[in-house]
């Protein structure tokens, strides 16, 4: 990206018109780091875009990507089906020549019952977004928690074994596995919203990392330091995973974590 060329607000303004311009936008929001004014030139602009009347979401989609090519050059781009709450809706990524990119979500306005905290309304039309609405993804319920850290600890497990068999690669992505589940479960301890998006929300909310996170990462692809790191990221996970009822997890994975410290530093045979 060009450290002197147009920035994400160039899009954010040029999307902007055009939906004002276009009677079947019925709103349009701004998310993500721009939205909350911490964002800088290299933030992608993540949007959502509500469509009203009979207008298909795959009819819209393709506007929205015939409008996006009058934006900036484009290199590619691509249109996913996106489950979001309350109603289904579409994606579409727009990645520009010059580094830029455009996430915007594409749904029926009635959909939306009110705007997320920390959006900022560009396009209103109906009053659609004058309330607020409180996505699920806002904040992780017990049992999403529960769930991160039984998954964090089970994964944990498995680079354990992986990397006892001397099966580096698998080892370390079970390895990042865990530690995604516990940048969740620090986020949530930390009261953040949309903590499900881990290191993302926790750099977002200018909030410090988990103490130890950076020994949790391998200094080398070979066993016994990736048996390190797995010593280190069950340290960081101790705390977080407390209250969770998954002690039972826990103790098996630590169990295994202390049983394997003598045989982890050199190649095992590999087994598949």
């Amino acid at each position: 990206m060009s450290a002197t060329g147009p920035g994400p607000w160039d899009i954010v303004d040029r999307l902007s018109a055009w939906a004002k311009e276009t009677p079947w936008c019925d709103w349009l929001e701004l998310g993500g780091s721009l939205a909350r004014g911490g964002g800088d030139r290299y933030s992608d602009v993540d949007a959502a875009l509500g469509v009203a009347g009979d207008v298909p979401l795959p009819v819209a989609c393709e506007a929205v990507l015939e409008a996006a090519g009058t934006f900036a050059p484009v290199a590619d781009s691509l249109r996913q089906n996106f489950g979001t709450d309350p109603a289904p809706a579409e994606h579409v990524i727009v990645q520009y020549a010059d580094g830029r990119q455009l996430s915007l979500v594409v749904l029926a306005a009635a959909d939306r019952p009110g705007a997320p905290p920390g959006a900022r309304v560009l396009l209103d039309r109906s009053g659609r977004l004058a309330g607020t609405w409180l996505p699920r993804q806002l904040e992780a319920s017990s049992g999403e928690r529960r769930e991160w850290a039984f998954l964090s600890w089970v994964n944990l497990g498995d680079a354990v074994k992986h990397a006892r068999r001397g099966t580096v690669w698998r080892a370390v992505h079970s390895l990042g596995l865990a530690r995604d589940y516990a940048w969740k479960l620090y986020a949530a301890s930390r009261g953040l919203e949309y903590p499900e998006f881990g290191p993302v929300t926790v750099e977002t909310a200018n909030v410090p990392p988990p103490p130890g996170i950076e020994d949790t990462h391998p200094r080398a692809i070979e066993p016994g330091s990736i048996s390190s790191a797995a010593l280190s990221l069950a340290a960081v996970l101790g705390p977080l995973s407390e209250g969770l009822s998954v002690e039972g997890v826990r103790a098996v994975t630590e169990r295994n974590l202390r049983s394997a410290g003598g045989d982890v530093t050199g190649s095992a045979p590999r087994r598949r």
